[in-house]
């Protein structure tokens, strides 16, 4: 692994720990190995551009991972994917690794451009879940109401269960979007 890539998964595993303003060189040196001279070689604008290009990669992995969650897969199944892989993510790191977007975004006064990334990665998540539920039979409306829902409840019980240390919120969530995805999709 390069350089490069070694800082930007050091910096997403930090932020999604400590957030942007706990993410410091210091730390970021110590987790992952590489000299302070690689950081200013490979991004010469320092944190701010580490977070923000961390922020992009977080964010089109992510959106790869809902968009495969789609896969020969009803909406309701994909929502369920998505909350699945969430816990899995969170047992991974002991209930400590919340979402790298959230992180940027609540990090907007330390690194601005991060936080558009992560609204960048926000829009694109809307748009493949709408579409996904369009093509379910979803009126437009509803479809793109239902994927802002979707989006804001996943987050926010990930959120809840890193408070709580367990993915009570994550089941709640997920079993409410399940029932409330079908109930906008045409009876088959």
């Amino acid at each position: 692994m390069s350089a490069r890539d070694t800082l930007i998964a050091s910096v997403t595993g930090l932020l999604r720990r400590r957030g942007v303003a706990g993410t410091g060189l210091n730390a970021l040196l110590e987790d992952s190995g590489v000299s302070r001279r690689s950081i200013y070689l490979n991004f010469p604008g320092g944190k701010e551009e580490l977070v923000a290009e961390a922020t992009r990669v977080a964010g089109q992995a992510l959106t790869a991972l809902i968009r495969a969650a789609d896969e020969g897969r009803e909406p309701a199944e994909a929502v369920q994917e998505f909350i699945d892989q969430w816990k899995l993510q969170l047992a991974e790191t002991h209930m400590e690794g919340g979402c790298p977007i959230v992180a940027a975004v609540l990090g907007r006064c330390d690194a601005p451009q991060a936080a558009d990334a992560a609204a960048e990665a926000f829009g694109d998540w809307h748009a493949i879940l709408a579409e996904r539920l369009i093509r379910a039979g979803a009126d437009a409306d509803a479809a793109r109401s239902l994927a802002t829902m979707t989006i804001a409840s996943v987050e926010g019980a990930v959120i809840m269960a890193i408070a709580a240390q367990k993915t009570d919120a994550l089941d709640d969530v997920g079993r409410h979007l399940v029932e409330l995805t079908r109930l906008h999709l045409p009876r088959a």
